[in-house]
Order: structure tokens, then sequence, then C-alpha cells
């Protein structure tokens, strides 16, 4: 199936050896205090390939901007003659190692969030190296990512480009085919250092040809392929290679989550790529685009399992959403409840029934009353629902406005996740029960909701997956829609 970024999730860590839970049993039992001693066994000749391999991981994790201690460490090593570099090779390690560690100890929100800044990386938690298989100790601290070797080879590219260190910035109007701009020379020469295989000509006229180089490197950025040279296209555009590879190695760290998705069969919500996958034994199964909270109402990153189908939901509007979304719209347009179906209950759950004037009373005591709307098409949560525990009160739901998933970015929700096939998402996950396609189709000519218990629970995670390779091993990108990427440590990486 190719380098598909699900497949770095399955059970079996670098070299296929051990599967997840083996390999955490015998960290716990390798982690002890690390000696104070010195050792010069990076100057013998034989350990040339850890020596390479050492500060290529080290490297990485500058450019992943992963920890302060990292970038300091490489300066250090940058201004040291190589023969002298033994105490700081031995420091290397011991840092790469404890933030492993730490790694593998946070939970999923933190490490998706990258929250490692804080990390303690001089507690002494980590073995000394010691001389047997010296590179294979070395590789160990890479994370556990099948795609490991692609992303590095992809990172050795972009830093080798020519035009690495002095990407240029534009700085032009909204770009239309068939427009003219002086620009255009200089855009088809960045999308061909970037792959996207623009014509080599330096016409000042939008090209057909040119516009298709456009749409490929929108779709490669999660945008609309429209071929408009917008603010979005525009801001990839003069994203530099430094950057580029900065983000794909946070997300390598990201997908290193051997520990947490150790099922057979999940489902995986990756946020900034609006899209949910199916994932059965390393495969992916099926695929849905779907729309995520706004920046302001994010989805959190969750680990849950989806027990129940709902058909013909009813939806309890939250608070949150009455206030800030409903009640203005009340004040404007008094039809709007009646229109859209939805009923007032009381704190008893009783329906309530207002005149005009408890209407203005109600709306003037800030409306201490709740809302559901009746189950049906009209209905915001469509005609399916998939439940979940959590404490966010979030759940993967269908949706009435097919259309919005048209649209590139896709981050239009207060949180819920709308899936855009619920109704194949449901058989799938159905196929093993009573609940068949004919009887499913049955309950939904109705207009009672019926809840549907899963004969086993799937595991669900979402996850913030912004950049990866795919299977044609292009650099995919996206969107850093709720900020878990904007760090700012360092103003220049290497």
């Amino acid at each position: 199936m190719g380098m598909k970024y699900w497949l770095a999730l399955a059970n079996l860590v670098w070299f296929g050896c051990l599967p997840a839970g083996v390999v955490h049993a015998a960290e716990a039992q390798v982690v002890v205090a690390a000696s104070k001693t010195q050792h010069d066994w990076y100057q013998g000749s034989k350990a040339e390939q850890a020596r390479i391999e050492l500060e290529q991981q080290l490297q990485e994790a500058v450019l992943a901007q992963l920890h302060p201690d990292f970038f300091k460490l490489w300066r250090r090593m940058q201004a040291t003659p190589a023969a002298a570099r033994g105490a700081i090779y031995d420091e290397a390690f011991a840092k790469l190692g404890r933030f492993q560690y730490a790694w593998r100890s946070m939970d999923l929100v933190s490490r998706e969030q990258m929250k490692t800044l804080k990390f303690d990386l001089n507690r002494p938690v980590v073995t000394k190296p010691s001389d047997d298989d010296l590179l294979t100790q070395v590789k160990s601290l890479r994370p556990q990512v099948a795609e490991y070797d692609a992303v590095r080879e992809k990172v050795h590219k972009l830093l080798a480009m020519p035009m690495a260190n002095k990407w240029p910035t534009l700085d032009m109007p909204t770009l239309r085919a068939g427009e003219s701009s002086d620009e255009l020379g200089q855009i088809r020469t960045m999308l061909n250092e970037l792959g996207d295989s623009a014509p080599r000509h330096g016409d000042a006229i939008y090209d057909a040809d040119t516009e298709q180089a456009i749409k490929q490197f929108q779709r490669r950025h999660g945008l609309t392929a429209d071929g408009v040279i917008g603010r979005q296209t525009r801001s990839w555009l003069n994203t530099g290679p430094q950057v580029r590879a900065s983000l794909l190695l946070r997300n390598l760290w990201r997908r290193d989550l051997v520990d947490q998705l150790s099922k057979p069969r999940y489902v995986l919500v990756n946020i900034p790529d609006y899209r949910l996958s199916v994932v059965e034994s390393g495969n992916e199964v099926f695929t849905s685009r779907v729309i995520v909270g706004k920046e302001q109402r994010a989805t959190p990153i969750l680990a849950s399992e989806i027990r129940s189908i709902v058909l013909n939901p009813s939806w309890h509007v939250p608070r949150s959403i009455l206030s800030k979304d409903i009640l203005p719209k009340l004040s404007r347009d008094p039809a709007y409840l009646s229109r859209e179906q939805f009923d007032v209950i009381d704190g008893e759950g009783n329906p309530v029934q207002f005149t005009e004037e408890g209407w203005r009373q109600a709306l003037a005591a800030g409306f201490p009353y709740r809302l559901r709307q009746k189950p049906g098409d009209h209905n915001a949560l469509g005609r399916y629902k998939f439940y979940l525990p959590n404490n966010e009160a979030i759940y993967l739901h269908s949706t009435p406005r097919k259309s919005l998933f048209e649209q590139g970015a896709r981050a239009f929700s207060s949180g819920c996740i709308r899936v855009e096939h619920a109704d194949d998402l449901a058989e799938l996950l159905l196929a093993d029960s009573r609940y068949q396609p004919d009887k499913v189709a049955s309950i939904l000519k109705e207009s009672e909701t019926k809840w549907l218990p899963l004969t086993k629970p799937i595991p669900v995670f979402t996850v913030y997956w912004s950049s990866w390779i795919d299977e044609d091993g292009r650099q995919q990108l996206r969107n850093d829609i709720y900020g878990f990427d904007r760090v700012s440590f360092q103003s220049r990486l290497l």
C-alpha cells in the first residue's frame, strides 16, 4: 500500500522485532542511572556509523524544535573539533534517551500538542552506552515509526535544495488564471524546487500548465484546488524547505504512538487533514472527509471508543452553543426555533410554551432553559450519531449540510466531528451485529431515536498530524489550525 501515514502505527517497533508491550517492559528494565564517566568509544573507527547516526538524530531533534537543550548541544558540537567531541556525543546520547523516556511517559494529548519544551533532560534516567552493537543502541533512540527512513531522506533533500537558505517571499495580490504578474517566473521556480512540476518559461501570463501545477500544490497542502493564488496558497509558497523539514520531523514524533494504537482495529481522525480512517491490521479499510472544530472551539485530542450508534438522534444543545450561537439568532428571528424544530425544555425535562411576553422575559433572564432539536433530516446531527464516552462531550455525527465537505479547510464545527459518509461508517461498524442494512433502513424511515450498541466497542483516536510522506513519496502538509506548531525558542534552526 505504500508509505501511508497510518501504517506508521503498526504494533511492531524498529526492525520488526518486538510488540509494543514487550518494548515497554524491556524499557523499564534498562532504565538506570547514567554514569558521569565519559567514554571515548565515539572516537574509534568502528563507531563511525554510530557517530554519524547520532549527529543526524541530534540535527533532526533541532529541526523538529523538540527542546532547547538540543539546539544548544548542536551548536556546541558544530563549534568543537571532531576529535574532541567525545563528551558531547555522550551528552547527546543521554539527552536523546531521556527525551524518548519522557515521551513514553506522556499522555496522548501532550504528545499530539508537542508539550516537550519543559522536559528535564538532565535527569539520570537512561543507561550509558556500551561497546556492544553501538549502532543498534543509537538507532533505538529514533521514533518508532515505520516511515522514519523515508522522512530522513526527504529532510535531506529539502535541506540540500539550492534555495534552502535563501527562500524567496512573495508579496502580491490574488492571481487567477489568464492574469499577468511579474512574480510568475519566481512562482514557477518555487514550484519546481518543491516538486510540483511547473513549466520552466518566464512568461508573465498565468498559463494553464502553471495553473495545473498550482492545483497539485494546493491539493498537497490540503487547500481547495481552484488554481487561484490567494492568501493561503501564497503563504504555503512562502514556506521554505527548512520549515517543511521541521514540520515533517515534528509530526514523525506525533505518529510515534505504538503504545497507544495497539488494537487491531480502530478509528483515527486526523484533525488538520479533516479526515477519518478505519484501520485494520495497519491497513486503511475506510476513509471519509470530516469537519472539525474551529480554532475557538477546537476538537480535542482524545482516546476513547465508539460504543453505540444512535439512529435518528435528537440534539440536546450544549449551553455554550445556546449562548453563543442560538440566543443571538432568537433575538433577531423569534421564528427560528419552530422553523428548526426545537423544543424548549425546563429543568425537569418538560416542554415549555411561551407567549410573546414570556419570550421577552425568558431572553431578558438569560434563557434558563434547554433546547432539544427533534430527530429528522433537519437535525444538526443528521441521522447518525456515534457515541463515545469522554469528558469533552464530543462525538461523531452526520450532518444535513453536505456542501461544506467540498471546501479544503473544514474547521467549522463547535468541537464535534461531522462525518461525510456516516452511513457507510455505521454499516461497517455494525457489520457483525444484528443491525444489518435493511434493518437500519427501516429504523431510519421512522422518527424514533434508536440506540444500537456495537458488539465490540471500537477504539477511536483524534490526532494532530499536519505533515507526512504519502504513498507517492511526496510531502503532504496541512494548516496548523490550532497552533500546536507555533514554536519560538530559537529564531534560526541550524
